[in-house]
């Protein structure tokens, strides 16, 4: 959290997307949600096939699907809906704290 780019994680509530070739299909958005703890998503849809439409994007505290324009809160993941169309929140990545400015974000 040292590099510019991650520097927003030092503090609550300012998510970082992450979209380097490599990280995830679409990207991953890491957030800090206070009291030490951190939050990390893939950024496609989870309700949708993997297309043009299904990489994410982040409107504040919420990953936006381009496909049906669901929002899915980055407080648990889940969708604004609530029907059969959209049984899936985000997926998850596993995010250890390895020090006060290093965190692993894995799977």
């Amino acid at each position: 959290m040292n590099l510019p780019l991650y520097t927003n994680l030092l503090y609550p509530v300012n998510p970082v997307f992450i979209h380097q070739d490599g990280i995830g299909i679409n990207g991953v958005v890491v957030m800090n949600t206070g009291g030490g703890g951190y939050v990390a998503y893939e950024a496609t849809c989870p309700n949708q096939n993997i297309s043009d439409c299904s990489a994410m994007t982040l409107d504040g505290t919420y990953l936006d699907c381009p496909c049906d324009n669901v929002k899915y809160s980055l407080f648990g993941g889940s969708p604004n809906v609530k029907d059969d169309a959209h049984p899936y929140g985000l997926k998850p990545y596993r995010v250890a704290v390895t020090s006060s400015t290093s965190i692993r974000v894995y799977n």
